[in-house]
């Protein structure tokens, strides 16, 4: 009976002993050679500009966010640069104005991203932005968007951290499925005597598509 059990589990320390030499070896290949990519040859590099799609809960309503970014890679584990984000909500009936209302607005600054492996053809990212932004929103009159934005028009600091899946397509361009979470400064900005957007809307989690371009 022990000789059952003793041979088992020799194969396995012998089994383990191997793969964690591959793995090692594996590891120490990609350390030691430059970005590895998905479709393409290797290339180093410093910058990239970035778009994104994203789909948030704003005031607990369907929201898209856009985005784009530019960024600096002064080595290939850390990026800072500078970004942009707006946002559009859908629709809410105010029953008082008789009106659809929607949510719009935006918010930017300065980003720092920590990058996982970046040699590796898929690794992970990790920005933080911090900066500020605004909100108001706008009413619609049969099929446009009117109204002053400016009359109900609310700003607030930013801090929003989130976490990305990066995929190295080619040379020259990246892809990343990420989520974030937004972090405002309190803020109110009333709709009509009933209803009241306020701090709360904007803490919610955006999960977004990235498209990164440059030289990695």
């Amino acid at each position: 009976m022990k000789r059952f059990i003793l041979i088992p589990a020799i194969l396995f320390l012998l089994a383990s002993a191997s793969y964690s030499q591959e793995a090692q070896g594996e590891f120490e290949y990609y350390k030691d050679r430059d970005v590895k990519t998905l479709l393409g040859k290797d290339r180093s590099g410093g910058k990239y500009g970035a778009i994104s799609l994203g789909y948030s809960g704003i005031d607990s309503r369907k929201t898209l966010v856009f985005g784009q970014k530019l960024t600096w890679l002064p080595v290939r584990s850390v990026g800072v640069g500078m970004g942009i984000n707006e946002f559009l909500s859908e629709y809410r009936h105010d029953a008082i104005t008789d009106r659809d209302i929607y949510l719009m607005g935006g918010y930017g600054g300065m980003y720092i991203e920590a990058i996982v492996l970046p040699r590796f053809p898929i690794h992970a990212s990790f920005p933080v932005l911090m900066g500020a932004g605004g909100i108001s929103q706008m009413y619609s009159d049969e099929e446009f968007l009117v109204g002053n934005m400016f009359d109900e028009f609310q700003t607030f600091l930013i801090l929003e951290p989130g976490a990305e899946v990066e995929l190295n397509l080619t040379r020259s361009m990246r892809l990343a499925a990420g989520i974030t979470y937004r972090f405002t400064t309190p803020f109110e900005l009333k709709s009509s005597e009933s209803y009241t957007t306020d701090i709360k809307s904007l803490r919610s989690l955006t999960f977004k598509l990235v498209f990164k371009f440059g030289r990695f």
